[in-house]
């Protein structure tokens, strides 16, 4: 069921694609917009498929648990991404939300766990603030942010102790944290194509240590917007405990925004 669902999403992104490409001139289109006293406003859905690492705290083990972006299909239960831009001259109001959950049936844990044992994740992230310009050529913008993210997530364990009764354990979490950081893209050359990227780093919140979030990527400018893809990470590390210990999740994203 999840590999069809993922082959539907394939074939409706690219058949977009394919669409919106051939809608288009051969005329360049600057990926770098110049900066007007008025409202512009830029809404990006994608899809993000990460791998995830995290290590789960239970106690008396150092348990951890990995799964790679290649075999994400088999443990993502779902997910839903959506970013979004308004700016007026050097300034920005800028949103992003996501939405993952992933099993994992392989936790390594000490001797007296199994390795028929579950771990589940639910995460949800929503980040907003303000941004402001401080770097506007023809070739090179970038912004610095101020944001709070804010993270929900919910993790859920079944051990099999070999020589014990089976134990379920669940953990809930919600955190805010103020994150600075910066955004922008280079133009390529002369041309439509372009290298976005973005970096926030934030927490010593009342249950976050660290959080910080990365992307670097390609893509290409039309008149209605654009299209990107690009390598995406975030990591967390809450206080002792907590469910997101020195948690990452890091993979490929492909996402479309439109401008208006």
């Amino acid at each position: 069921m999840k590999i069809t669902y993922f082959k539907a999403v394939c074939l409706f992104i690219v058949a977009s694609v394919s669409g919106v490409i051939h809608a288009q001139t051969q005329i360049s289109t600057n990926p770098i917009a110049p900066i007007a006293n008025e409202w512009k406003f830029s809404l990006t859905p994608y899809l993000w498929l990460p791998g995830i690492s995290t290590e789960a705290p239970l106690p008396e083990t150092n348990s951890s648990s990995d799964v790679t972006a290649g075999d994400v299909l088999k443990h993502l239960s779902g997910v839903a991404m959506l970013s979004g831009q308004a700016r007026y001259g050097k300034w920005g109001l800028l949103a992003d939300a996501a939405h993952a959950e992933f099993t994992d049936e392989h936790v390594r844990g000490g001797n007296v766990i199994s390795t028929s044992s579950t771990a589940t994740i639910k995460l949800t992230t929503f980040t907003g603030g303000v941004s402001y310009n401080v770097f506007h050529e023809p070739q090179l913008s970038i912004d610095t942010l101020v944001s709070l993210r804010t993270v929900n997530v919910k993790a859920n364990w079944r051990i099999d102790f070999n020589h014990f009764d089976d134990l379920s354990l669940s953990k809930r979490a919600r955190a805010t944290d103020p994150v600075i950081g910066i955004k922008g893209r280079s133009r390529i050359s002369s041309t439509d194509w372009f290298m976005p990227f973005y970096f926030d780093m934030g927490g010593q919140g009342s249950k976050t240590d660290m959080t910080w979030q990365a992307m670097v990527g390609i893509g290409k400018a039309y008149r209605w917007g654009d299209m990107m893809l690009g390598y995406r990470t975030l990591y967390y590390d809450m206080k002792a405990g907590e469910p997101l210990q020195k948690t990452k999740l890091g993979g490929l994203s492909f996402g479309m925004g439109f401008n208006f």
